[in-house]
């Protein structure tokens, strides 16, 4: 299963980097591969639907069903990231002993003891550094959320189109607005269950994202604008989702999770096998020079 992951976020991999190095316009690859197909559905819903509004409608409906294609992974990668989080608040003692040590160490070698001991403290205990991100999640959504864009950003039926009396061609303030809106409750509801002193070099970049968000719908068309309203609904939906698992998640990782290795088992163990290598290597000395006598020695008998 590990090895089936690994070969399928390589090979989203190498199509992102294949789409997105070919640009976004009506000749790239980014729209003849996804964005067209997205806007020849989008252009049908639409017909099928009817009215002035029927563009807005398909919008709405095609990014529903690609978020809700996605929601599964999305949330499991969640699920994965706070269990990851809930770990390491219950490893953050035995990670600020290491870190102590590390700034106290008087020489390169503690320090690098310390360092080491850091690295075994996550593996022994199997905490992921990088927070239980899924890259394969990441891949796969990058090619499907851009194509989508490129696909409302091009799509012939939007010309002149209009959605609850909004032109979806020019920009609209009402939906940079709403969209702004909406990702800064997501990202305000995100830091409620983090540390304080993790949400003081986290909240800044936490709300960084809605503010560039209602920007960029201010600078783009109603569609894009629009677009990006019910990508937040859906990101506000995960992180609701998300907030009412903690409570369970956390009684689960309680129940299950225990420290194999505290900082101290790794730092007595770095100390000891510091002690092994530094005696092998005196043995190892002491041979080399016990073997430079014997061959003194036989030369000076050749003599």
């Amino acid at each position: 299963m590990k090895q089936l992951k690994r070969v399928l976020t390589a090979a989203f991999v190498i199509l992102d980097i294949i789409l997105i190095t070919g640009g976004y316009d009506e000749h790239s690859k980014m729209y003849r591969w996804i964005g067209h197909p997205l806007a020849t559905g989008m252009t049908d819903i639409a017909h099928i639907i009817g009215g002035v509004n029927g563009i807005g409608w398909a919008i709405i409906i095609i990014t529903a069903i690609l978020r809700l294609i996605l929601l599964p992974f999305f949330l499991n990668q969640q699920v994965n990231t706070t269990i990851n989080q809930i770990k390491m608040q219950t490893l953050k003692p035995e990670i600020d002993k290491l870190q102590a040590l590390t700034r106290k160490a008087g020489t390169t070698q503690e320090q690098q003891q310390a360092s080491m001991a850091m690295m075994s403290l996550y593996r022994e205990n199997e905490v992921s550094v990088i927070g239980g991100i899924s890259f394969l999640t990441m891949a796969m959504q990058l090619p499907i959320f851009s194509g989508l864009y490129s696909a409302i950003l091009h799509a012939p039926a939007l010309k002149g189109a209009a959605f609850l009396g909004f032109n979806l061609g020019s920009p609209q303030i009402v939906f940079a607005i709403a969209a702004g809106i909406i990702y800064l409750i997501q990202a305000w509801l995100a830091m409620q269950h983090m540390p304080e002193e993790q949400k003081k070099t986290s909240a800044m970049m936490m709300f960084i994202s809605p503010v560039m968000i209602f920007v960029f719908a201010m600078i783009a068309s109603g569609a894009i604008g629009l677009y990006f309203v019910v990508g937040g609904l859906f990101a506000l939906i995960q992180t609701l989702i998300q907030h009412y698992q903690r409570p369970g998640l956390e009684k689960r990782v309680a129940r299950e999770f225990k420290i194999k290795k505290t900082a101290d088992d790794l730092m007595k163990e770095s100390v000891k096998a510091k002690a092994t290598t530094d005696d092998n290597d005196q043995k190892i000395q002491q041979l080399d020079e016990n073997q430079n006598k014997k061959q003194r020695n036989a030369g000076k008998q050749q003599r």
